[in-house]
């Protein structure tokens, strides 16, 4: 259980707020835990979009949703973001999902700016209650029957939402939600030309490589995008859907990569690999797409990556392909070709 969980959870167990019987709650950016009792989980209705989250909590016998709607809540729980925006629109949801009178507490880690989202919400005259323990700030008050209009505005900034400068849709906590990433801007300038056939996008996020992939006219039959944020993924059809002029046959799937993938389906593999969990680097993930990237491939298919220059995925290549080699070296990134041994 995460230090944020915890302290979320401190005001019920110290008996400050009480969760009422037969109260309807929910907690949004869900995670499993300890502290999560069988009241808890009787009274919860869980949102998380990040796919193996969402299948841990199922797995623990949570009732769990991709994105929660509804109102009328009694009780609201909120993990916040390192994302401002994205923490605020969810409060601004909480807000509007709660019945006057509910009860909304949240809690997040003091370095990921939970300060600032404290002082906002104070700042549109709701009465608040506050405590810090275990490095983070946790916060409450309860649903007035009034909305402010701060709340109202955070919840619609947080929506899906067309980006007219980059010509695409997305929204606040995708990762570059409003910036093309420059490694895959880098990977998309120099696809190899054989690219095409059936084709998978790895971690595909809101859908850049995949659209530009599109737009240059490789011959793709069949392009699969596997996204384990589900909100990106929506952002990703919907980009796609504006690519009027592809016969492609385009797949969308909420999965997690590192837990597999179709075995011999792909005559190409495209990916820029995450390589962070939360703010560590986390390597280990990018060895796993690179593993299942190879699984996934036709004998003699090929697979195309960008990634930072330092990240050491050298013998995870060679252990995974029949060859590989670098394409392209920047002071910054390196783009990588590698190719299964044919039948």
């Amino acid at each position: 259980m995460s230090n944020a969980l915890t302290a979320l959870l401190s005001p019920f167990v110290t008996g400050q707020l009480t969760l009422p019987p037969s109260a309807r709650a929910f907690l949004l950016r869900a995670e499993s835990g300890i502290g999560l009792t069988d009241t808890w989980r009787d009274a919860l209705v869980c949102e998380q979009a990040f796919k193996p989250s969402f299948d841990q909590l199922r797995g623990d016998g949570f009732q769990v949703e991709r994105e929660l709607s509804g109102d009328g809540f009694d009780v609201g729980l909120c993990l916040l973001s390192k994302h401002k925006a994205e923490t605020l629109a969810n409060l601004g949801r909480a807000w509007r999902m709660l019945r006057p009178g509910g009860l909304l507490v949240c809690a997040g880690a003091a370095d990921i700016g939970a300060g600032s989202i404290t002082r906002a919400l104070a700042a549109t005259g709701v009465a608040m209650g506050s405590l810090s323990k275990a490095h983070c700030k946790v916060f409450w008050t309860r649903r007035t029957a009034d909305t402010p209009a701060a709340l109202t505005a955070w919840a619609e900034a947080g929506r899906l939402q067309w980006l007219t400068e980059l010509g695409i849709y997305s929204r606040p906590g995708l990762y570059n939600w409003d910036s093309i990433d420059a490694g895959s801007a880098l990977l998309a300038e120099r696809w190899p030309a054989a690219v095409g056939g059936r084709v998978a996008d790895l971690g595909a996020g809101w859908g850049y490589l995949s659209a530009r992939l599109l737009e240059t006219g490789h011959p793709v039959t069949t392009l699969d995008l596997f996204e384990a944020d589900g909100r990106a993924l929506e952002a990703a059809q919907a980009n796609l859907s504006r690519q009027e002029s592809t016969t492609a046959r385009i797949g969308y799937h909420w999965h997690d990569v590192a837990a597999g993938l179709p075995n011999a389906a792909y005559d190409w593999v495209v990916m820029n690999p995450p390589f962070h969990q939360g703010k560590a680097t986390d390597i280990d993930l990018g060895r796993a797409f690179i593993a299942a990237a190879a699984g996934a491939l036709v004998p003699g298919g090929r697979m195309v990556m960008v990634a930072n220059r330092q990240l050491p995925y050298e013998p995870v290549l060679q252990a995974s392909f029949a060859g590989w080699r670098t394409l392209i070296e920047t002071t910054t990134y390196k783009v990588i070709e590698a190719w299964r041994r044919p039948a």
